[in-house]
């Protein structure tokens, strides 16, 4: 799977990974193409899909998703409407988005396959509205974001986690992993800069933990995050919902 991003450096690594297309199998390859940053208005949309046609020189996407509707200039119901109308257009097998509130989510969980959110062991907001669950109920698969908080979790040394860690001879990050992907079935999205990284994060899946253990990380609360304002939106004096992976512990 890859998520390919027009809006962060202009498409320039949109050329790298069309040089990697040509040398794999189409069909071994899920292509997920975000609608981001640089759609002002609902007609941007078809503007960005026909970039990623062009540079990436694909006939069809596996997944077009919305990423976060809250720092895009035009209303999400009209957009709902625009993917429908483009779908069959532009081969489009499968329908995400990404941070959607509970509001937004119930109108579309019907007919979209992916949704990428907030979730790690501190933020448990998904979880708490509803969403995580209802992705499983409605075969929707639920990715998340920064699901270790770029290391910044296992810096904190939980008790709980450390002491799993040790009980199967594991980092406190590969506890993680198995916790998110095997118990709670979220799919994550993580950041690998060497080889290392890539194989420790695989064998996470490598074992199992009691019932009782991940029951332990379910229960798990971090109080500063549980009281921390935000909004699906930017809204004055509140934390947009997909910067609070980056919030420091002890400064909020």
């Amino acid at each position: 799977m890859i998520d390919v991003v027009l809006a962060y450096d202009n498409g320039a690594t949109l050329d790298v990974i069309a040089d990697f297309l040509k040398s794999v199998k189409r069909e071994d390859v899920f292509v997920n193409a975000l609608i981001t940053h640089g759609c002002a208005m609902v007609s941007d949309v078809e503007k960005q899909l026909k970039v990623y046609v062009d540079k990436l020189k694909i006939d069809y996407f596996d997944c077009v998703t919305l990423h976060s509707p809250a720092v895009l200039g035009f209303d999400f119901d009209e957009y709902v409407k625009e993917i429908k109308r483009l779908q069959k257009q532009y081969k489009i097998l499968n329908v995400g988005y990404s941070n959607l509130n509970p509001e937004q989510f119930e109108k579309v969980k019907s007919h979209i396959s992916f949704f990428e959110g907030l979730y790690n062991l501190e933020n448990k907001i998904n979880d708490d509205n509803g969403i995580v669950a209802s992705c499983l109920k409605n075969d929707v698969a639920f990715y998340a974001y920064q699901p270790l908080r770029r290391n910044r979790t296992a810096k904190q040394n939980y008790k709980e986690v450390v002491s799993l860690a040790d009980k199967y001879g594991k980092t406190q990050n590969q506890i993680l992993i198995n916790w998110m992907v095997k118990h709670k079935k979220i799919g994550i999205l993580i950041k690998s800069s060497n080889k290392n990284h890539i194989k420790e994060n695989v064998e996470s899946l490598n074992f199992e933990m009691s019932e009782n253990d991940y029951k332990i990380l379910d229960k798990f609360r971090n109080a500063e995050f549980d009281k921390l304002p935000y909004s699906y939106v930017n809204e004055e004096g509140k934390i947009r919902i997909d910067q609070i992976p980056n919030q420091p512990i002890g400064a909020l």
